[in-house]
């Protein structure tokens, strides 16, 4: 198992020591916790975005979006190198 050396304020340890108290665990089990919490927000937010980028999959109906001309490949490739 890892290991996490944190470097804080005295005060901060206080209240830290104070809030592990108050969920009556050691303050390495309430910091565990927290950072457990915090990625699962992430994890939730991620999850969130994909659901909403389904729900707009096909959204734009007709022939409202069509695809580019094609560039000609001459074109494209002075493009491409800076040749123009």
């Amino acid at each position: 198992m890892a290991q996490i050396s944190l470097y804080i304020e005295d005060r901060m340890a206080d209240r830290l020591n104070g809030a592990a108290r108050l969920k009556n665990c050691s303050v390495s089990k309430y910091v565990a916790a927290l950072i457990l919490e915090r990625f699962s927000e992430d994890d939730e937010e991620e999850a969130r975005k994909k659901m909403l980028l389904r729900k707009l999959r096909g959204a734009i109906k007709g022939n409202s979006v069509t695809e580019p001309q094609e560039i000609p490949w001459e074109t494209e490739i002075c493009r491409r190198f800076d040749l123009i």
